[in-house]
């Protein structure tokens, strides 16, 4: 009876949790969240190198071949926001942030894969800033009303580019860009529902366009391949693995703990309710960092 109440427990707060549309982001001080947000952005859809179908710039992949990329644009470790921008609100740069893509080819490239954390960072800042010169992405936000809930305002990404650094193993150039300044709209918006305590619930999306030019390396599996592609991912402000996995893994726990307590420590000890750093982030960190030894 003990076992089933402890995961029942565990169950109840992974449930309130996931009833949130998005991440929790704190408050900062001023009665709403920082802007750019403190959350991961997973893609709600492939990103492509593609071939030169119509419709496409030259991909300068073979024909009927593409590289998707599941993508997450990861959560900035700094932001400087300040009034301005092109919506009348704000105008706020992120720095420490990067797309985790997890790369897998088609067609001709099939059986390519790769995970790779791109870095994003650069004078990228259109406005004078304590972060301009290492900036990830700028976004600007409309006008929204601190210490009101919900909070619920447009906002664009503004500004983003990064490229692979030289002595990639498979690409001498590998380069996205991004943003509305760019002429490649990226338009978003936010909305900011307060909890008890103060913190934020988030539901947040950008419709980004972007850019992505590359130019193979010689040696790897794209010799003699370059090109770019032009496209458009929507991506969506989502809550930490492990909490939307929580739920699930407290049932399981439920059903293989039925021989004691131990059993059920033992399962618990093991959940991710404690780690901050999703899967895949480690895991593409991990495989770009051997890629350059």
């Amino acid at each position: 009876m003990r076992i089933l109440v402890v995961v029942l427990l565990g169950v109840a707060l992974a449930c309130g949790t996931a009833a949130y549309a998005g991440p929790v982001v704190p408050d900062n001080g001023a009665g709403t969240a920082a802007m750019p947000l403190h959350a991961d952005y997973q893609g709600q859809t492939p990103m492509y190198i593609r071939d030169g179908l119509p419709t496409y710039i030259v991909g300068g992949l073979p024909v009927a071949s593409t590289i998707t990329m599941n993508a997450v644009l990861t959560a900035p470790t700094a932001t400087d926001e300040q009034a301005g921008g092109s919506l009348g609100g704000t105008q706020s740069l992120a720095a420490g942030s990067g797309f985790q893509w997890y790369m897998v080819g088609t067609g001709a490239m099939a059986g390519y894969s790769r995970d790779l954390l791109f870095p994003l960072a650069g004078s990228i800042g259109s406005f004078v800033s304590p972060l301009s010169g290492n900036a990830s992405f700028e976004v600007h936000a409309a006008p929204r009303t601190p210490g009101t809930t919900p909070q619920s305002f447009d906002t664009t990404l503004f500004r983003l580019q990064g490229q692979l650094p030289v002595g990639d193993p498979d690409f001498d150039l590998l380069r996205i860009t991004a943003g509305t300044d760019f002429g490649l709209p990226s338009p978003g918006h936010t909305k900011l529902t307060q909890l008890p305590g103060g913190n934020w619930a988030v539901d947040s999306f950008f419709d980004i366009t972007y850019r992505i030019d590359f130019i193979g390396r010689d040696d790897g599996p794209f010799s003699g391949m370059s090109g770019s592609t032009t496209d458009t991912v929507r991506v969506q402000a989502t809550p930490e693995p492990a909490t939307l996995s929580l739920l699930a893994l407290g049932g399981l726990a439920l059903l293989r703990c039925r021989r004691g307590e131990a059993c059920l420590a033992r399962t618990l000890a093991g959940l991710p309710w404690a780690r901050h750093a999703s899967p895949l982030r480690s895991r593409a960190t991990r495989n770009y960092s051997d890629s350059q030894k």
